[in-house]
């Protein structure tokens, strides 16, 4: 067992960390607007690093504002409940790595139905439509209407 001033100092450095690593990375795909109409591949990453690092700033005033507090909640991280946050935490690493291997589409097909699984949908059709449904939606609204460049698989 833990406090939650120390979980929370843990995950504010976290996320200011991922946050500067989201920005710094969407810097070398192009932040803004293009010539030609429509926004650079790096500027909706770009703007999510910034809301991480800014919730990162706010936890971490918020903790060493309310330090008694937070000193005196017990955390306790091996609870079964926080199981499944953890099984969906590799889950997406895995499909971060998968990604730059097979490429978003492909990625994003195996993705759907394996967190459905886990959050325990077991109808067929349903996973079928979704996982359709969204590759499709990226599809037309990223690769048609917003003409931004997705991740390919390596062998493309």
């Amino acid at each position: 067992m833990t406090n939650m001033k120390k979980c929370n100092f843990v995950i504010s450095i976290i996320a200011a960390v991922v946050g500067a690593a989201i920005v710094y990375a969407s810097s070398g795909l192009g932040i803004g607007m293009k010539q030609k109409g429509g926004i650079e591949a790096g500027t909706w990453p770009a703007i999510m690093g910034c809301i991480l690092l800014a919730a990162s700033v706010i936890l971490l005033s918020m903790t060493l504002l309310n330090k008694k507090k937070y000193e005196g909640m017990e955390v306790t991280l091996a609870l079964p409940a926080n199981m499944r946050v953890y099984v969906m935490m590799g889950i997406f690493a895995i499909y971060c790595i998968v990604l730059r291997v097979l490429g978003l589409y492909l990625s994003v097909a195996i993705l759907i139905p394996v967190i459905m699984l886990v959050l325990g949908e077991r109808n067929k059709k349903k996973i079928t439509v979704v996982t359709i449904g969204t590759v499709l939606g990226i599809f037309l609204i990223f690769g048609l209407i917003l003409g931004t460049k997705l991740p390919q698989p390596i062998w493309m």
